[in-house]
């Protein structure tokens, strides 16, 4: 086995990690739609669920899918959100729900939370495939054929991103956004074991984009870092998915908590 293929079953190692603390998010009890996805963050005494701030924008109306057949949960708690009355224009559409007491042990019996050591801080982007993005297409969330069952798969993709050149095509800026590639004609099905075609990325929204560090395949350890947090599937270009720093994520919520977390070198939130 060659240098690229260890690397490539590293990343494929980590994905359990990535999918332990990733949320669909649904609304319509009735019946089920896809909305979005959501990762599980801690950071000190503090829970959190951030995703895309389209998103969260219907917080008290979507649910989270419990480890109980056919339990969910309606998430509550205080939302910390990038306000902007332009949704479609909004390069930053960030947020992070703070998790109440309620609805937290039932997410802790589900769901894994990241912490600090876990997250990008700082990351230096590079333009090579060492990154995945893990989410919840709203095509992979549907009824089983003739049956009652409702059915979510996850769906990953192992991406490079773009030079910092191109961000300006796309009105992004590199020190607060990330901008990666989307090969939807090349892309790894799950359920399969091959590659194909992928599906559309609508409801993706809010998925987190990992770096899977080549430097791991030395230490046997598997520690996949989230990056960022993917917002939005390019209208000019469906090869490109984008999104904004987890620096970003962290410096919003220290923005209005007092929390002990180390400041961002690349971005700082005013």
């Amino acid at each position: 086995m060659n240098t690229m293929e260890q690397y490539r079953a590293l990343q494929f190692s980590s994905l359990g990690a990535m999918r332990s603390c990733t949320c669909i998010l649904m609304t319509d009890t009735s019946n089920y739609k896809a909305h979005g996805t959501g990762v599980f963050i801690q950071i000190g005494a503090h829970y959190f669920l951030v995703s895309a701030a389209h998103v969260m924008d219907r917080h008290g109306e979507f649910f989270i899918f419990l480890s109980q057949e056919y339990e969910i949960i309606k998430p509550g708690g205080d939302t910390y959100i990038n306000h902007s009355e332009d949704r479609a224009g909004d390069t930053l559409d960030i947020a992070a729900l703070r998790l109440d007491a309620d609805c937290l042990p039932h997410i802790l019996r589900s769901y894994s939370f990241l912490q600090a050591e876990d997250l990008g801080i700082n990351h230096i982007f590079q333009n090579a495939e060492f990154y995945t993005f893990l989410g919840y297409p709203a095509t992979r969330a549907k009824p089983k054929y003739k049956t009652d069952i409702f059915e979510v798969t996850t769906f990953f993709h192992f991406t490079a991103t773009l030079g910092i050149e191109h961000y300006a095509e796309f009105s992004r800026n590199p020190r607060v956004n990330v901008v990666a590639s989307y090969n939807k004609k090349e892309a790894y099905d799950s359920r399969k074991g091959t590659y194909g075609t992928g599906p559309d990325l609508y409801g993706i929204s809010g998925c987190g984009l990992w770096f899977t560090d080549p430097s791991d395949l030395q230490t046997g350890i598997i520690k996949p870092k989230l990056t960022a947090i993917m917002t939005d599937w390019s209208v000019k270009n469906k090869n490109i998915i984008m999104g904004t720093r987890i620096d970003v994520v962290t410096g919003m919520i220290k923005k209005f908590l007092d929390i002990d977390f180390p400041d961002s070198v690349i971005v700082r939130v005013s």
